[in-house]
């Protein structure tokens, strides 16, 4: 069964709102809570739900690509700097 953020929360013995604010990078969280999450994280295999997310904050994580040019190589250039600009801003 599929790990959720409560499964962390109860693991580390924290919140849910502390793991949220692991899970997002904020500040405000104290180094041995930070550490006791990310070791609850990776032995539950927990991986947040993008869906959950989407709903959770109104807002999609889809992208759209629109080309007026056919070309395999034209396209694997917008494709590649797509990837690159969302693995830059953690989309």
């Amino acid at each position: 069964m599929r790990s959720r953020i409560e499964d962390v929360a109860a693991v580390a013995g924290v919140s849910i709102k502390t793991v949220s604010r692991v899970l997002n990078n904020e500040p405000n969280v104290r180094a041995e809570t930070r550490e006791r999450v990310t070791a609850a994280v990776a032995r539950l295999g927990y991986k947040p739900n993008l869906s959950a997310r989407s709903l959770a904050g109104q807002r999609s994580y889809a992208l759209a690509l629109v080309y007026n040019n056919p070309s395999r190589n034209y396209l694997m250039e917008i494709q590649n700097g797509m990837l690159e600009a969302c693995h830059a801003t953690h989309y």
